[in-house]
């Protein structure tokens, strides 16, 4: 049997950064035809080193007339479409040897799309992208343009199969869509399809994508609120569209809507678990936790689904460690500790990395009062040490929970001082008391980072990190003359002195700032001390410091400084809304309702304030429902009155399932949240 040829087909323009990196990928191919349509920079001459034959055409607004001008030029038996912003991950004699033994026509191949540096920031698709060079298989569409109608108009949908073929996609990652300008080029030429093509639901779901990734949610939901009613049920984009509608909804808190749909979608698409994750997401929300429970779990099952693998657009891990994650988060949220480490565990084995999940497991072990230098053990042991990321991973886990100690006691053998983690274990180093060690470590780095390309913001974080240092042990900094560092030498003498700035300084772009954030990171550093001298500096850094000890849990210390702040009429921001938190959580409800609106008359589009000045509300009415019920001796599960309080009750349950009141780790807790 001969062996068949295979030519590889590029469109290109403007792709010297990242053409490079896709041809070597694509090594040994017969032919490397390549279509550029107007670069500009040296995207032409880089292919043809690579042995590409190059076509020169203008750009018509058309990618498929792009494609069909390669596709004529072509030489070989068969054909493999790719894009310059994307890498080929199965080796070419892979398919060679799969292409020597098919009857078939065309082969889909995996899509990896990237968003992010991260596992979970991936969406998998398939598209056909190998096929036979045969005269009448032809691209149609300006963009998004696909070669698959042709194929099965003259064929059948059966000439076309799925292939363990592997395609990584970075054309999605944020700083490439932003250098490229791709959603405003793909929202031109979607829009001017649609305009020949009113009714096309394919270009109408891409519109709707465009919008989405515009932040435009609400034509983006109405493009596929039409194309989901009129798109046949046979099209293969059809459970995309499900996705992203339910997924706009979510994102518009409208989970009626997705509740509504999936009865109905999930009915078609059972084994697709994104929409079974999505619909848990919408139960969570909604305050219905068991429900919730069960759609993940359904989702967890479809892991090893042969008929899901490759038939939907497909997050990773929503199969596996999403899932796993959120039925853990449950677990924890009705106490099951034991269960919910069991579960983030099972999510740290499909996903190591998977930072919620490290968070979970760390923090049920600390609820389950297992010592922080073991839980830093089981860390160590579940992600080793080997690599970069798997090391900052460790460190941001353990200063989460508060575990400082166990940071501060780990081997810097293991553990060695990184960009990555410098700022937090040195911060630990200097809650654990180790200042000394974490001032020369300071100086060491801060003279390492210097040079053209230097990273400002980790070095003023450095500088800040060191001057506390100073402080805390009763040395003076000396006088510098860059402009940040010259603001923390004026710190540094009105500490000296005692003094509270003068005006001049008070003028100062970014000075009062500046004590402000180091007021915040002063109480994160546990070094309350020089934060109460630093608040003394202005009478207007009084509430800084008041937040910032309510921030990190030391409730009472807080209290005392609101009630001089409330006293003296000085409380505004997020002061207010700290005062009627801390009201509510007391159950002085009409007090708390004064505070939030006091906010609201502030700053009308604070939503944490709106929902707890409702649920103030909702509590006086549950408390008066609950008097009237107790002087009628009322007791029919089924009275008006009870019902209207157990509709309360669930309203509340929905508010509080909303992220609006704050939130203290376990061991800011148990360091006294409450006054």
């Amino acid at each position: 049997m001969n062996t068949p040829t295979l030519g590889v087909h590029l469109i290109v323009k403007n792709e010297a950064e990242l053409l490079p990196r896709c041809l070597e990928s694509l090594a040994g191919a017969d032919e490397i035809v390549v279509v550029d349509t107007g670069s500009t920079d040296d995207s032409v001459a880089i292919a043809r080193t690579y042995g590409a034959k190059v076509l020169l055409r203008e750009w018509a607004d058309d990618f498929s007339e792009a494609r069909n001008a390669g596709l004529s030029a072509a030489g070989t038996d068969w054909l493999l479409v790719i894009d310059a912003d994307e890498i080929l991950k199965t080796p070419l004699q892979k398919i060679i040897e799969l292409l020597r033994e098919t009857k078939a026509e065309a082969f889909t191949v995996d899509i990896e799309n990237w968003f992010g540096s991260r596992p979970e920031e991936r969406l998998n698709h398939r598209l056909v992208r190998l096929f036979r060079n045969r005269q009448e298989y032809r691209y149609s569409g300006k963009i998004h343009e696909g070669v698959d109608a042709a194929i099965i108009s003259k064929q059948g949908v059966s000439a076309i199969q799925d292939s363990d073929i592997g395609v990584v996609h970075f054309g999605y990652l944020p700083e490439i869509m932003a250098s490229k300008n791709k959603i405003s080029r793909n929202e031109h030429l979607l829009r001017l399809a649609l305009a020949q093509q009113p009714e096309d639901d394919f270009h109408s779901y891409n519109l709707a994508v465009t919008c989405c990734q515009k932040g435009n949610l609400e034509e983006a939901e109405q493009l596929l609120r039409q194309t989901v009613s009129r798109a046949p049920l046979q099209v293969s984009y059809r459970p995309a569209m499900i996705r992203d509608l339910c997924k706009i909804y979510l994102a518009l808190g409208k989970m009626n809507e997705i509740d509504a749909l999936l009865a109905r979608e999930l009915q078609r698409y059972g084994d697709y678990p994104d929409l079974h994750f999505i619909q848990g997401q919408s139960w969570e929300s909604q305050g219905l936790p068991e429900r919730a429970f069960q759609s993940y779990q359904q989702a967890a099952t479809l892991c090893d689904s042969s008929t899901s693998s490759g038939k939907y657009v497909r997050e990773q891990g929503m199969c596996t460690f999403r899932p796993l994650h959120r039925m853990g988060v449950l677990s924890q949220e009705l106490g099951q500790f034991e269960e919910a480490a069991r579960y983030f565990h099972r999510s740290l084995q499909h996903y190591s990395l998977y930072a919620p999940a490290l968070l979970g497991i760390a923090a049920a072990f600390q609820r389950l009062a297992v010592p922080d230098n073991d839980i830093a053990a089981l860390l160590v042991q579940l992600v080793p040490p080997e690599q970069a990321a798997a090391r900052t991973a460790v460190i941001t886990t353990l200063f989460a929970i508060g575990a400082y100690e166990a940071i501060a006691g780990l081997s810097q053998e293991s553990f060695p001082l990184e960009r990555d983690t410098l700022v937090s274990i040195l911060s630990a180093w200097i809650i654990a008391g180790k200042v000394q060690e974490a001032e020369n470590a300071l100086k060491e780095h801060k003279t390492s980072l210097s040079g053209e390309n230097v990273d400002q913001e980790l070095l003023q974080q450095l500088w800040k990190l060191e001057a506390i240092c100073h402080w805390e042990m009763g040395k003076r900094l000396l006088d510098v003359s860059e402009p940040f560092c010259k603001k923390i030498y004026d710190i540094d003498q009105l500490l000296s002195y005692k003094r509270a700035y003068p005006s001049k300084l008070t003028a100062e772009p970014g000075f009062a700032p500046l004590i402000t954030t180091l007021i915040e990171l002063s109480v994160k550093l546990q070094r309350y001390g020089l934060a109460a001298s630093l608040a003394e500096l202005s009478p207007a850094h009084t509430a800084d410091l008041a937040a910032a000890l309510y921030e990190e849990g030391r409730l009472k210390e807080a209290g005392e400084l609101f009630i001089d702040l409330a006293r003296d009429k000085r409380a505004e921001g997020k002061v207010l809304f700290y005062i009627g938190e801390m009201l509510f959580d007391k159950g002085h409800y009409s007090e708390a309702a004064g505070w939030f609106q006091q906010l609201l008359e502030e700053a009308p589009g604070n939503e944490a304030a709106r929902i707890g000045l409702s649920l103030c509300y909702l509590q006086l009415a549950r408390l008066g429902l609950e008097e009237v019920v107790e002087s009628f001796k009322e007791d029919d599960p089924h009275s008006p009155l009870l019902e209207d309080i157990a509709a309360i009750r669930n309203s509340m349950a929905i508010l509080n399932r909303t992220p609006w009141h704050t939130q203290w780790s376990y061991r800011q807790r148990q360091g006294g949240t409450t006054p």
